[in-house]
C-alpha cells in the first residue's frame, strides 16, 4: 500500500491530526518526497504502526491523519548476545537482526573479540541505534531491539531468561533444527562468537551456565552467516 515508513516519538491522540517534525519531517518531504494524499506508515518502535494520510507538507512539519494502527505479534522474544566482530560485520549484524525480529541486541567482550576503546563507546552505541532504526524503516516493522551496553561474557551470561539459553558452537553434536521441533519457547537467549568462536574456557563457562551449544551444520560458516541462518530459522518457525 506504501513503501514509506518513519519514526513518531509520541502516539498521536484519537483520530486528531497529528504532525511530524524535525529529522523524519526531513526525510519524508526531501528524502522520500511523500506528498499530500499519500499514505505512508509509522511506528514508535514499541511493537505498534500506525497508517496515516499525509494532509500537508510544509517547511517544517508534516501535517498527517491517522487511519487505523496495526500491533506486532513477537511470539518468541530473541535476546542476541554477540561478540564484538570487526566493525562492518557488527553493523551487518545489527541490521539483518533488526529485519528478523530481535527484541535484543547484547554486545559481548569475550576472548577474541575486537578491542572496543572506552572513549569511543557512547559513539558506538549512537550508530548501532541509528542502523537499527533504518533498518526497522525500511522493513516495516514495529518492534526497534534495545542494544546493550557491552559485557564482558562472565556478567552476560548470568541474566535471568524465562525460556531457553543456546549458542553457537559448530563443534556441538546437537544441531539447530532440533530445537525448531520442540515447543516454541516465549524467549531465548542465542549468543554467538566473533571471528575466531570461543575459546574452550568460554564453552566451559556457558555450559555450566545452562546454556546449550547448537551447531548449524558440518561447514565452518562466518559469523554473520552464522547468525543471519539460526535468527532466519526461529523466526520462520516461531515468529512469522
Amino acid at each position: 500500500m506504501t513503501s514509506n515508513q518513519f519514526f513518531i516519538r509520541e502516539w498521536p491522540a484519537g483520530l486528531d491530526r497529528f504532525c511530524l517534525e524535525g529529522q523524519e519531517h526531513h526525510h519524508l518531504s526531501r528524502v522520500a518526497r511523500v506528498k499530500p494524499g499519500n499514505l505512508v506508515w509509522l511506528t514508535d518502535g514499541r511493537g505498534r504502526r500506525l497508517l496515516a494520510e499525509v494532509e500537508f507538507v510544509e517547511e517544517e512539519r508534516t501535517w498527517l491523519r491517522p487511519l487505523k494502527t496495526k500491533e506486532e505479534a513477537i511470539k518468541t522474544r530473541v535476546i542476541l548476545g554477540l561478540g564484538l566482530t570487526r566493525p562492518a560485520v557488527f553493523d551487518f549484524i545489527i541490521e539483518k537482526a533488526t529485519e528478523l525480529g530481535v527484541s535484543e541486541i547484547q554486545p559481548l567482550m569475550t576472548r577474541r573479540s575486537q578491542p572496543l576503546p572506552p572513549d569511543r563507546l557512547d559513539k558506538k552505541i549512537q550508530r548501532w541505534e541509528r542502523i537499527a532504526r533504518e533498518a526497522l524503516k525500511q522493513c516495516k516493522g514495529g518492534s526497534l531491539p534495545h542494544i546493550g551496553f557491552p559485557l564482558k561474557l562472565e556478567q552476560a551470561v548470568g541474566r535471568k531468561v524465562n525460556g531457553s539459553k543456546f549458542y553457537l558452537s559448530e563443534d556441538s553434536p546437537r544441531y539447530f533444527r532440533d530445537i525448531l521441533i520442540e515447543d516454541r519457547t516465549d524467549e531465548i537467549f542465542l549468543l554467538a562468537g566473533p571471528e575466531g568462536g570461543w575459546t574452550e574456557e568460554e564453552k566451559e563457562l556457558l555450559d555450566r551456565a545452562g546454556f546449550q551449544g547448537l551447531s548449524l551444520g558440518s561447514r565452518i560458516l562466518k559469523t554473520e552467516t552464522a547468525v543471519i541462518s539460526a535468527l532466519s530459522l526461529i523466526s520462520h518457525f516461531w515468529n512469522w
